[in-house]
């Protein structure tokens, strides 16, 4: 299994070309519905290749969701546990998640296409990362607490307000048809819509858990 710093560092070229190839095919079709051949040919390898490096479908997907979530983990860097303050934290959250799922739509198609399947894999990683209390939605969840405690914002339930981020950081991607039909600047320049978007996304949140007035 990959060191988390580095979801790279224990495959080879080979492993990576099929966990890249193999992302966009669960990518499209889910656990269930992508074949090791369509795999195999997204790769440009034999199947037997393919099924060298990986006996069996199941097998394969636990490692791409592996090695996806890895890389997730890790686009973050440092720059979250460096941040001083809990508005920074908000901002390079923000812009750190917004960035790693513009980078790379298949790993967002894939949680999708987990969470539609039941997502008892995508669970088990959640819980383990969560037990570590090291990952990018804790981070933001114990920052969000230590805010409420110290008064700089207004009570709320750190869990729910993660999920509130998360969920607003990711829904254009997962809706975009829908969104270029409502907004049809981001049709036009869909750049400028996610800088404009990720700006937006952190003011509405921000302004929203300043304190109320007495």
């Amino acid at each position: 299994m990959a060191d988390a710093a580095d979801p790279h560092a224990d495959y080879s070229e080979t492993e990576r070309d099929i966990f890249d190839a193999a992302l966009q095919v669960f990518a499209r079709g889910g656990r269930h519905g992508a074949r090791m051949q369509a795999i195999a040919d997204a790769a440009d390898i034999n199947k037997a290749m393919l099924h060298y490096y990986f006996r069996d479908k199941a097998t394969l997907y636990e490692e791409v969701f592996d090695y996806t979530m890895r890389r997730f983990m890790a686009s973050f860097g440092e720059s979250l546990k460096e941040a001083p303050t809990f508005e920074e934290t908000l901002g390079v959250f923000i812009d750190g998640y917004v960035e790693f799922v513009r980078s790379d739509e298949a790993a967002m198609r894939l949680m999708v296409q987990e969470n539609l399947a039941g997502g008892s894999l995508l669970g088990e990683h959640l819980q383990e990362a969560t037990g570590s209390g090291d990952t990018p939605p804790q981070i933001l969840v114990e920052t969000i607490a230590a805010a409420v405690d110290a008064g700089e914002i207004r009570t709320v339930d750190p869990q729910h307000t993660v999920l509130s981020v998360v969920s607003t950081c990711l829904f254009f991607f997962v809706a975009r048809p829908t969104v270029e039909i409502m907004h049809p600047a981001a049709a036009d320049d869909w750049g400028a819509f996610v800088e404009e978007r990720k700006d937006h996304l952190f003011d509405l949140i921000y302004n929203g858990l300043a304190p109320r007035p007495q």
